[in-house]
C-alpha cells in the first residue's frame, strides 16, 4: 500500500511540474544574457502551453512543442543596470538581476579546474574579488551515458566565496576581461580533473570517425569499467565498512586503497552531463585547456584527429562556426630534457595543439612552457589567465595586443644549416635568461635523412633562428622543445611569452 501511494506522489509532482513553466537552470538570478546576438531562451512546460518571454523590452510567445519551449532575444547592447526576464505560462517566472554583456566557456581539465586559492598569489586574488559586474556558473561534475538537458547550478557574483574554489585560469581571465572591457562578464566554468578529450565528445560524432581506436568506443570504455568495477566489489564493501566504522567512533575517514575505481568519467560522458546541456546558451568563445590525460607516447598521437573534431561539434552545437576557441598549450613536468628529442606525448599534444590552431579559423594558442614545474599541477596560473585574457582581446575584439610566443612558420636549408622563421615574433625573437636558463639557445635539435637527432647550436639572426650541428651535413629535420619538460627552454619573443615545442619533419612518431 505505501509503495502505491508513493507512486501516485510520484506521478502528481511529475504532472504539476509539467504543468508549469520552467526555464533551464542557466536562466536563473544573476546571469549575464550575451551582447550583440540572438539569445537562445528556452525551458520545459506542458505539451501546447504557450510561454510568453519578456526582457528589455521585448515580448516574445512561443508553444511547448513535446514540452519544451525556446524564444530567440534579438541581438541587446550591453546593460550593466539589472532588469528582471519574466516568462508567463500556466504560471509565471521571474528571473532576478540579469546583466548583459560578455559571456565565455572555460574548460577542460584538472588545470582548467584547479582552484583559484591554491594558486600562487591566490589568497590575495581571492580576497579583492568581490564584482558585481562578474557573474560565475559552476557546471558540477555531471557523466551520462546518454545526453542530459539541464544543470543542477545556478549563477552568482564574484565575491571571496563564489571565488575561492573556482577555476583560477578562467578567473584571471574573466577578472581581467571585465576590468579591460568595463563590461558585465558571465564565466561559465565547466571542468573536469583527469578527463581524456574523448570524453567531451558525442558518441554520435565519434561512432562516424573513419579511423579506429579502443578510446573512442563508448560502449567498450563503459563495459570495461563495469568489469573492474565488478571485480572491486568486495574490496569496496569492506571500504564502506571501515569508512562507516571510522565515522561511528569519530575518527578519520581512512584513506581510499588501491584497486577501487574513481568515478567514471570515461568517453562520451563529459560530454553529454555537461556540455550537451549547455548548448545553445548564447556565449561569445571557448576557453579550453586539455591534454594531459591524453600525453602518453603512442595514446597521443590520435590528439590531433580530435581536437577539430571537438571544436566543430561545439561550434554545431552552439550553431556558431566561427564560435572562437582559445587553446591553452601544455607545459610541463615529470623529468627535465635529457636527450635531442625524447618520446613524449606531452610534445605531440603540444604539436596537435599547435597544428590545430594554424588549420583552424578563429581560433588562438596561448603558450604556457615557462610556468610549469616538476607536478602537472603548476601553481603559477595568473600569467595563463592573463595570456587567455589577451588572446581573447586579439582574437575577438580586436585589441593590438600579443599574446603568444613564437610559433613556427617554415624552414629553409642553406648548406648545413636550417633557417627557422616564425609568426607571433612581437616586437622580435629572445633569450630569456635566469637562474635556470641558459644564456644561449638551448632546446634545438637537428637530424639527417638517417633521422638520427644531435643537439643543435642555434642563434637567433634577423629574428630567424639559425641552426646547425657539426654531426648533420644535409639537415632534414629541425625539433625544438621535443620534450615532456625542460625548464631551459629560452625562446621567447620580447613580450614574454615561450615559443611553442615543433617539428618541421612529418616522420612517423613511436606508437608505445
Amino acid at each position: 500500500m505505501k509503495k502505491l501511494l508513493l507512486s501516485a506522489c510520484l506521478l502528481w509532482h511529475s504532472a504539476s511540474v509539467w504543468a508549469n513553466v520552467l526555464p533551464h537552470n542557466l536562466f536563473s538570478d544573476n546571469m549575464v544574457l550575451q551582447r550583440g546576438t540572438e539569445v537562445p531562451i528556452w525551458g520545459w512546460a506542458d505539451v501546447g502551453e504557450k510561454v510568453t518571454v519578456s526582457f528589455a523590452g521585448q515580448s516574445l510567445t512561443t508553444s511547448a512543442v513535446n514540452g519544451k519551449w525556446m524564444v530567440k532575444l534579438k541581438p541587446m547592447k550591453e546593460n550593466a543596470t539589472p532588469q528582471d526576464l519574466v516568462i508567463k505560462g500556466n504560471n509565471s517566472v521571474t528571473v532576478k538581476n540579469v546583466l548583459i554583456g560578455e559571456v565565455w566557456v572555460c574548460s577542460g581539465q584538472s588545470n582548467m579546474e584547479w582552484a583559484l586559492f591554491k594558486t600562487i598569489g591566490g589568497e590575495e586574488a581571492i580576497a579583492n574579488s568581490t564584482n558585481d559586474l562578474l557573474r560565475i556558473f559552476s557546471v558540477p561534475h555531471s557523466t551520462k551515458m546518454k545526453p542530459d538537458s539541464n544543470i543542477n547550478s545556478k549563477w552568482t557574483p564574484a565575491d571571496p566565496k563564489s571565488t575561492k574554489y573556482i577555476s583560477a585560469v578562467g578567473y584571471y581571465f574573466l577578472s581581467k576581461l571585465q576590468k579591460e572591457l568595463n563590461v558585465p562578464v558571465g564565466f561559465i566554468n565547466v571542468s573536469y580533473g583527469g578527463t581524456m578529450i574523448e570524453a567531451w565528445i558525442s558518441k554520435d560524432v565519434l561512432d562516424k570517425l573513419p579511423y579506429k581506436d579502443r578510446t573512442l568506443d563508448a560502449d567498450s570504455m563503459k563495459a570495461d569499467y563495469d568489469a573492474k568495477y565488478a571485480k572491486a566489489r568486495p574490496l569496496i564493501e569492506a571500504y564502506q565498512k571501515a569508512k562507516d566504522s571510522a565515522k561511528l567512533l569519530k575518527l578519520p575517514t581512512p584513506p581510499l586503497p588501491a584497486g577501487i575505481p574513481g568515478d567514471y568519467k570515461g568517453t562520451t560522458t563529459i560530454y553529454n552531463g555537461e556540455i550537451a546541456p549547455l548548448a545553445p546558451y548564447a556565449v561569445k568563445g571557448i576557453a579550453w585547456y586539455q591534454g594531459e590525460s591524453n600525453a602518453y607516447p603512442g595514446k597521443a598521437n590520435i590528439y590531433g584527429k580530435l581536437l577539430p573534431v571537438m571544436i566543430d561539434l561545439w561550434r554545431k552545437d552552439w550553431n556558431r562556426k566561427d564560435l572562437p576557441f582559445i587553446i591553452i598549450q601544455l607545459s610541463g613536468d615529470k623529468a627535465l630534457q635529457a636527450n635531442p628529442v625524447e618520446n613524449s606525448g606531452k610534445a605531440v599534444v603540444r604539436e596537435a595543439q599547435l597544428m590545430t590552431v594554424l588549420k583552424t579559423p578563429n581560433t588562438a594558442l596561448v603558450t604556457t612552457s615557462d610556468c610549469g614545474e616538476l607536478d602537472v599541477h603548476y601553481h603559477q596560473k595568473r600569467p595563463v589567465g592573463e595570456r587567455v585574457c589577451n588572446a581573447a582581446l586579439s582574437l575577438v575584439y580586436g585589441k593590438p595586443v600579443e599574446y603568444t610566443g613564437p610559433l613556427y612558420k617554415s624552414m629553409k636549408l642553406e648548406g648545413n644549416k636550417a633557417i627557422i622563421e616564425f609568426t607571433h615574433l612581437g616586437s622580435g625573437l629572445t633569450i630569456k635568461t635566469d637562474s635556470a636558463r641558459p644564456a644561449s639557445l638551448y632546446g634545438f635539435a637537428i637530424a639527417g635523412s638517417d633521422k638520427k637527432f644531435y643537439w643543435a647550436n642555434a642563434i637567433i639572426e634577423n629574428n630567424k633562428v639559425v641552426v646547425s650541428a657539426p654531426e648533420v651535413s644535409t639537415p632534414v629535420s629541425v625539433r625544438y622543445a621535443w620534450a615532456d619538460f625542460s625548464f631551459k627552454w629560452n625562446l621567447f619573443n620580447k613580450e614574454g611569452h615561450p615559443a611553442s615545442s615543433f617539428r618541421t619533419d612529418e616522420w612517423e612518431l613511436p606508437s608505445k
